[in-house]
């Protein structure tokens, strides 16, 4: 059955790998003819490597005919950047502030698709909201999403937030805020307070919120995020809950200073 499925592909392990790499560095789709251009191979030889890394997983094609990297690649950096140095030194941090506040606890990393989530921990509730590692945030309605949003430069964020705010309009959806104006203003807070709040805006009754974490070069490294209930974590001005999670970043983010 194995052999039968590999019959059409390759042998050579390091020319696959090299197209697998021309796809990575590339960081965007891009069609047969450029990827032989860039790789200088004969278009139907990529092809051939291509049809192989697309069974394994590592590549597929879209619907437009342009071929990117798989689910099984993304996985396989994905490791690699849950064992990055930062998120490592505050592991036992993490956990702490988790059992402190009680709350779900999301931890997202800057991916070229957007805010990757690296880390999900369960709330203490019996009935607790979890997020699939792997996932992409969005930027525009996820307090994750619109943390990098406002700490990334314009080039980066922009033409990926007006992809979904087309999105939203096609299958005639609202999403706040509604366009690129709403959210500048959004982004001003976002930078005033040093957080990002959703509140029922990407599921009702659920709230999160949202701080950057930053390297010992003050670049923004992960986001840290609380989400659970309205119930039980409440987002008004003079929530306990929101003060301790705030203090407690705080302390993350000064220990990684330190160190």
């Amino acid at each position: 059955m194995i052999e039968e499925k590999l019959s059409g592909g390759v042998q050579s392990l390091e020319v696959g790998l090299t197209v697998l790499n021309a796809l990575l560095e590339h960081n965007k789709p891009i069609i047969l003819k450029d990827l032989s251009h860039k790789l200088d191979m004969h278009p139907a030889k990529v092809h051939r490597y291509l049809v192989s890394l697309i069974r394994m997983n590592y590549a597929k094609q879209l619907d437009d005919g342009q071929y990117t990297l798989g689910d099984q690649a993304w996985r396989l950096g994905l490791s690699c950047i849950q064992h990055t140095d930062v998120l490592q030194l505050v592991q036992h941090l993490i956990y702490e502030l988790q059992n402190k506040i009680g709350c779900g606890i999301q931890i997202s990393k800057w991916s070229p698709q957007g805010p990757l989530v690296v880390q999900s921990i369960e709330s203490n509730h019996p009935i607790s909201i979890v997020t699939k590692v792997g996932s992409i945030m969005p930027l525009v309605n996820s307090a994750a999403g619109r943390v990098f949003a406002s700490y990334l430069p314009e080039a980066v964020i922009k033409p990926l937030m007006q992809a979904e705010w087309d999105k939203a309009t096609r299958n005639h959806y609202p999403i706040k805020p509604n366009d690129w104006n709403e959210f500048i203003a959004l982004k001003e807070k976002t930078l005033e307070y040093g957080m990002a709040i959703a509140q029922g805006d990407l599921l009702v009754g659920i709230n999160a919120v949202g701080i950057p974490i930053f390297n010992a070069h003050r670049s923004m490294e992960f986001c840290i995020v609380a989400l659970d209930s309205e119930m039980f974590l409440p987002v008004h001005q003079d929530s306990e809950k929101l003060e301790l999670f705030k203090r407690e970043v705080a302390a993350i983010n000064q220990f990684i200073q330190t160190r």
